[in-house]
C-alpha cells in the first residue's frame, strides 16, 4: 500500500510543478527573493487580509512613489510616520531586492492617472520633506 502511495506522489508531482504558475518564471532571482521578504514582512499590512477588507497600509505596485526606487528604498529603510523601518533587519541588497519585486507588480489601471485619481502612496521621504520644508521657508 505504501509503495502505491509513494509511486502515485512521485507521478503526480510533476504534474504539480508543471501547473504553478507562470509568474514565478517570469521573474528573475532577486525578484524571487524580493517576493519572499515582502511575504515575510510587509504583506501582513500592504495587502488585505480578507476579501473586500481595508488594508493597513497601501497597496504596493510598480507605481509606489511614482516609481522612483531610491525613494521606496528610503522608506523602507528609515520608514515613515505609520511604517517602521527595516534597515536593521534587512541589509541593503534584500531591501533591493524587495524594490525589484515591487517594480513587477502591476498598478491598479494600465493608464497613466492624474492627480485626483492616485491611489496612496507612502509619505513622502525623508529627503522629499527636508526639500519642501526648504521650499516653504
Amino acid at each position: 500500500m505504501i509503495r502505491i502511495l509513494c509511486g502515485l506522489v512521485a507521478l503526480s508531482l510533476p504534474i504539480a510543478l508543471a501547473s504553478a504558475p507562470a509568474e514565478s518564471a517570469e521573474l528573475g532571482e532577486q525578484q524571487l527573493r524580493g517576493r519572499a521578504l515582502f511575504n515575510q514582512s510587509c504583506r501582513v499590512c500592504h495587502t488585505p487580509p480578507a476579501f473586500n477588507a481595508p488594508l493597513y497600509g497601501p497597496a504596493l505596485t510598480r507605481d509606489t512613489q511614482r516609481g522612483k526606487d531610491d525613494l521606496l528604498t528610503e522608506i523602507i529603510q528609515d520608514g515613515s510616520p505609520r511604517m517602521p523601518g527595516f534597515k536593521y533587519q534587512f541589509s541593503v541588497d534584500q531591501i533591493g531586492a524587495i524594490v525589484a519585486y515591487l517594480r513587477t507588480i502591476p498598478g491598479e489601471s494600465g493608464s497613466p492617472q492624474t492627480s485626483s485619481q492616485q491611489s496612496p502612496a507612502l509619505p513622502p521621504s525623508r529627503s522629499e520633506r527636508e526639500r519642501q520644508q526648504r521650499e516653504a521657508d
